[in-house]
């Protein structure tokens, strides 16, 4: 549950009122040791403060909020809700940076949380009232290793999925996984549970093995093998189903012939798919996401960024390279 920064006990009319004077607010509280520091985006006269009740959408202030428990760097309302965008760090330790409109995530966000010490998860895309809606790349961190030469994380260990997001669940996509020096993409469907399913799959591992068929609930049950060597060729390929019965439970049918006609076709589109680098792709809006974030952890540096422009857009521009790909 993350804690919001709204505070009640900070009067809008002071913070105004002390802005005209000296450009900005600054105040620590005691009682409840906030610690706040707001400048107004929009420079308001004296007579537009008068006139401006609870409701207006100015001012807004980029400010500085936080405790103990929580931070927060980026866009206020008058009433003190997160709007626009900015950073927030919750008394949880998950992090988040993207838009916000009165309070929830809406637009494009990134949210970075980890299940303990060794795994950390990234969700990179889009937001509709708190929950993964539209576009996005969801990733899964085992483990990254610090590049030397320019500060970089680079993944080693990981799950990735870049595709359609639907109230929180990715529900189909590209997915990517390097665990072990091992590689398998999956093309296709998730079922509610996050399982593969689909009736039209496209599996490859290691990059010579290609499976094109049915998976069900994560479990190939019909469908087209082929093994290919470095360049491509068929090295043999068959068709196999796999049934279930009481006595001897599961059972594999192969068959060499059937639908061989297609496996070059097969192949082909295999071969162009890898040949985009998914996995440097990948690595490059993870490395996009991270510098939003150190742009954001100094509220001085983040004054200056245009979100739009410099994290927003640029890490979209990315991501739709992939989804169009």
């Amino acid at each position: 549950m993350e804690s919001s920064p709204i505070l009640p006990s900070l009067n809008t009319y002071e913070i105004d009122e002390e802005i005209n004077k000296s450009g900005i607010y600054n105040k620590k509280e005691k009682s409840s040791e906030i610690n706040a520091v707001f400048k107004l985006i929009k420079n308001l006269t004296q007579d537009e403060l008068k006139t401006m009740d609870e409701n207006s959408s100015f001012p807004k202030y980029f400010c500085q909020v936080g405790n103990k428990n929580f931070k927060y760097i980026g866009v206020l309302t008058n009433q003190l809700k997160r709007d626009v965008y900015g950073y927030s760090l919750m008394d949880n330790n998950d992090e988040y940076i993207g838009e916000f409109k009165e309070e929830m995530r809406n637009g494009f966000g990134i949210y970075k949380f980890k299940q303990n010490e060794d795994e950390e998860e990234i969700y990179i895309g889009e937001y509709i009232n708190n929950k993964k809606e539209g576009k996005g790349m969801y990733i899964k961190i085992n483990k990254a290793i610090k590049d030397d030469s320019n500060g970089n994380l680079i993944l080693v260990n990981y799950i990735s999925g870049i595709g359609t997001f639907k109230d929180n669940l990715l529900t189909q996509g590209i997915f990517y996984s390097l665990i072990d020096n091992k590689e398998t993409y999956y093309l296709g469907k998730l079922n509610e549970l996050g399982e593969q399913d689909d009736n039209e799959a496209l599996y490859i591992e290691d990059k010579n093995k290609i499976f094109k068929g049915k998976i069900n609930k994560g479990n190939m049950v019909e469908g087209r093998n082929i093994f290919v060597n470095d360049k491509y060729e068929k090295v043999k390929g068959y068709y196999f189903i796999k049934t279930k019965n009481e006595k001897n439970g599961e059972n594999y049918e192969f068959n060499s012939n059937k639908n061989k006609e297609g496996d070059e076709e097969c192949i082909k589109k295999t071969k162009e798919f890898l040949e985009n680098n998914y996995d440097k792709k990948i690595q490059e809006i993870f490395n996009g996401a991270n510098d939003a974030f150190n742009k954001f952890k100094d509220y001085n540096k983040a004054l200056n960024v245009d979100f739009e422009n410099d994290i927003k857009n640029k890490i979209k521009n990315e991501l739709d390279k992939i989804l169009i790909d």
